[in-house]
């Protein structure tokens, strides 16, 4: 059973970040190690420092190159290796290859539609702002027309007092207009 990282000593840690670092073909450097592992630096260093050394050490023996048939043979078995993955993760490929594709029509179908409700909105926005300035334009007018009414209403106010002024002025004429009269006689 693999240890986890909680029951990993430290300097453990760091020296599985300095496997995973030249294994991905990445210096392994204090600063690598201690970021890849969250090592303190000196724990770090040291383990960077003796991964550097053991470097060393291999370099002095030289590795010879890889035999012509282990060559073919490891060619024959990553050849067949890639062969039965693509096998495997064709269909599902393709499958999302699919489903990445009607995503997008759906995503075009959407954009257009959004695009067509921005006009719409635009469209009702320029509307509203006509609405708005011929309500204002209206109150404008019934406002004025509101005032002239109390104008007139003033006038045919007064005009209605000056019209019982002269009927009261012309009823004492001509209650006058009978004793005038006996006056000549």
């Amino acid at each position: 059973m693999a240890a986890t990282d909680e029951t990993r000593t430290p300097e453990e840690r760091a020296e599985a970040a300095a496997r995973d670092l030249a294994d991905r073909g990445r210096p392994v450097t204090a600063r690598a190690v201690r970021n890849a592992a969250g090592v303190r630096m000196t724990i770090a260093a040291a383990v960077a420092k003796a991964w550097k050394d053991a470097e060393a050490e291999d370099e002095a023996d030289p590795v010879p190159p890889v035999p012509e048939d282990v060559a073919a043979r490891v060619g024959a078995i990553w050849a067949d290796a890639y062969r039965a993955a693509l096998a495997v993760v064709s269909p599902e490929r393709d499958r999302l290859a699919e489903e990445v594709g009607t995503l997008r029509e759906d995503a075009e179908a959407l954009t257009g539609t959004v695009a067509e409700l921005e006009d719409e909105r635009d469209r009702l926005a320029a509307d509203l702002e006509t609405v708005r300035q011929a309500a204002s334009e209206a109150g404008s007018r019934a406002e004025v027309a509101e005032r002239e009414t109390r104008e007139v209403e003033a006038r045919a106010t007064a005009v209605e007092a000056e019209r019982d002024r002269l009927a009261d002025q012309v009823t004492a004429l001509i209650e006058r207009v009978p004793a005038l009269q006996k006056g000549k006689q």
